[in-house]
């Protein structure tokens, strides 16, 4: 009988070294295809094809199909949700029947129902007929749009509290009714707010709110018919508010001034557009904008040091706007695991108006800004986001109020689900108006310091991030992530004879709600700075709620 040979231990060793590689690489290769293809590959169909049938399966809050979800308490969420109607989701499709099939309309499709907040995700699922006709499959998920109790967050180093009730899907009709107390650092505000998205169940959308603040009010009207889709022709809207408020001044995270600012504002547009092209989009904008700003002591507080010079604008205006399509679907990079439109296509607009006394303004000026992104693809594993954007005014005395901003993130996997992400951004302002300040603190990015601690007309800030996606959903109601982060930035003025860099290392927990509309993740975090003064404390704990990891 013949003896099987055994491996020596260094067989053994290699062996397991290139399986432990192996398996590096396939996990490597397995997370980041996963968190690329957020949806199946649409099936290989003829555009043109004439659409058939288009089926909508709605599925509700918790999926009682599921052992782990057929539970006495989500049963009752389930019954006493109000699911989203068909019809809000059906007059939401770009595609009709008869319609020619196009798999860039179906893209865009989804986008827009991803887009609302009272759904978890969308999907649509093309398939050919035996009759040579496309039929659509759209399936939705509701989330729980019904929100009340309180609300609590604090960063650099101040609490802010908000009692609400809220529904975003009221009655499953996609819109909203809000009535809130909200509590900032710098007021409290009792408001009331109305939403329809699909006013008339058409694309024209209206927006009705009313706020009684501690300081003063706003109201607000605004009726718009959007640019809604890539294809769309024709926009047009209404934009007016009144608002009255005490503004403060900030420096090294202290108030120094304070002063009462009334503005009005109202705009009125419209909009045209060659619809669809191969590779995107153009769209053109004409309008008129009536802007008055008034200042004043504020009663209760020492009279100010100097008041911002009122001003009055009245310009019409000209816009154009290029975009092309790169959409793309991301998963786990922003958000957590929920599906992530963005687009790596080039998207451009600028705008000019002049402003003169013939129409109502307090002197001639023009009038303008600009914007810019664009999105690349570096490396297989990796996404770049750039963008820029800039508004100013010319006047007799030269450049008014010019703020200069841009952003580039990089997203890059590390291991399997997680995620390195990193951040630059900067911006550059010249002769701004005395009740705007350029500022960075705890509330914007410098999670180590206090909020607004230095200002200036000159700004940076890097952010550096590992990321750690769990795919852990405790309760079947938020998905839990991590971060280990770093903050470097500064404000300062042109000139200035003494500079600060400010820096900090800290992490937190991440928690999304898979079950909520409030979909947006809260950030519970631990900050150290690094060259802080004895003023500031050693520790900055935060809690927020975000729109983003």
């Amino acid at each position: 009988m013949q003896s099987r040979r055994v491996p020596g231990r260094a067989v053994k060793a290699r062996r397991r070294r290139r399986l432990a590689f192996a398996a590096f690489v396939l996990t490597h290769l397995a997370g980041f295809a996963g968190a690329v293809a957020a949806a199946e590959p649409v099936p290989a169909i003829p555009p043109g094809t004439p659409v058939g049938a288009i089926h909508l399966r709605n599925l509700d809050v918790f999926d009682l199909t599921e052992p782990a979800e057929d539970k006495l308490l989500f049963r009752l969420a389930n019954q006493l949700h109000v699911e989203t109607r068909p019809e809000v989701i059906e007059r939401q499709l770009l595609l009709r029947p008869g319609d020619p099939y196009s798999p860039e309309v179906v893209a865009e499709s989804e986008r827009l129902l991803r887009a609302n907040r009272y759904l978890y995700d969308a999907w649509i699922r093309p398939h050919l007929t035996s009759e040579g006709m496309v039929d659509l499959d759209v399936t939705t998920r509701d989330v729980w749009t019904l929100q009340g109790g309180i609300a609590w967050g604090r960063s650099g180093g101040t609490s802010a509290a908000t009692y609400k009730v809220e529904d975003i899907n009221f009655l499953g009709l996609g819109k909203e009714v809000a009535a809130m107390r909200i509590g900032t650092v710098d007021r409290t505000s009792n408001l009331l707010r109305y939403r329809d998205p699909s006013f008339r169940g058409g694309r024209g959308e209206l927006e009705l709110s009313h706020s009684d603040n501690s300081d003063g009010g706003r109201d607000r009207l605004r009726f718009e018919r959007p640019f809604y889709s890539l294809a769309a022709r024709w926009a047009a809207g209404i934009d007016a508010f009144s608002d009255d408020r005490v503004l403060p001044l900030y420096q090294a995270g202290h108030v120094t001034d304070r002063f009462r600012s009334r503005r009005d504002f109202a705009e009125v547009y419209g909009g045209l557009s060659p619809g669809r092209r191969e590779a995107g989009t153009a769209r053109f904008r004409f309008g008129f904008t009536y802007e008055r700003s008034r200042f004043a002591d504020a009663a209760g507080f020492s009279p100010a040091t100097a008041l911002p010079d009122a001003r009055t604008l009245a310009y019409p205006w000209i816009g154009v706007e290029s975009i092309r399509d790169g959409f793309v679907v991301e998963r786990d990079l922003d958000r957590l695991a929920r599906s992530e439109d963005l687009n790596l296509g080039r998207e451009l607009s600028l705008r000019l108006g002049i402003s003169t006394p013939a129409l109502g303004a307090d002197r001639r000026r023009l009038v303008g800004s600009a914007a810019f992104s664009q999105g690349f693809r570096p490396a297989p594993r990796a996404l770049l986001l750039a963008n820029l954007s800039a508004a100013t005014r010319y006047g007799r005395e030269g450049t008014e109020n010019l703020l200069a901003s841009g952003r580039i993130r990089l997203f890059a996997r590390t291991h399997g689900e997680q995620l390195f992400y990193a951040a630059l951004e900067g911006a550059v302002a010249r002769r701004l108006d005395r009740d705007q300040q350029l500022l960075l603190g705890g509330d914007s990015g410098l999670r180590g310091y206090p909020l607004r601690y230095q200002n200036g007309d000159r700004r940076f800030l890097l952010t550096l991030e590992q990321r750690f996606f769990t795919g852990w959903e405790p309760f079947h109601l938020a998905h839990v992530g991590a971060a280990v982060f770093f903050d470097a930035g500064e404000a300062w003025f042109a000139g200035a004879r003494e500079r600060r860099l400010l820096r900090d290392v800290g992490a937190g927990l991440r928690l999304g709600s898979s079950r909520s509309s409030r979909g947006a993740v809260v950030h519970l975090d631990v900050a150290f700075p690094l060259d802080r003064e004895r003023s500031i404390a050693s520790i900055q704990w935060l809690v927020q709620t975000r729109e983003t990891f």
